[in-house]
């Protein structure tokens, strides 16, 4: 086991989810979806912290949009993307770190 939090303590039963109404599950599916990217995201950060690669860097929006060559707007209506780091609310930034890790996922993914 590693130190830190009790996940099991952290989390609600499984019973709990048959106790919600249906017309809030794709809310908490959704909330969930966002939990295990910001998990992966970390995770990446992480295992490249331990490759000695430095510091991340967080851009703006306007730095992230021109390197995934996308619009701002592309990236605002896509809040859940693996790499995006709010800060507060109305405060948000991209990791460049991240940003890299996507474009790798995605290119080795590409269809013949």
């Amino acid at each position: 086991m590693t130190d830190g939090p009790d996940l099991a303590a952290l989390l609600p039963p499984v019973e709990a989810l048959d106790a919600l109404p249906p017309k809030l599950l794709p809310g908490f599916v959704l909330g969930l979806a966002a939990l295990q990217a910001r998990a992966a995201a970390r995770m990446t950060a992480e295992a490249n912290d331990h490759q000695g690669n430095g510091a991340d860097q967080l851009l703006s929006i306007a730095d992230a949009a021109q390197r995934l060559a996308v619009t701002e707007d592309w990236l605002r209506r896509r809040p859940d993307l693996p790499f995006v780091v709010k800060l507060s609310e109305g405060v948000v930034r991209y990791s460049g770190r991240g940003i890299e890790a996507w474009i790798s996922r995605r290119q080795g993914h590409r269809p013949a």
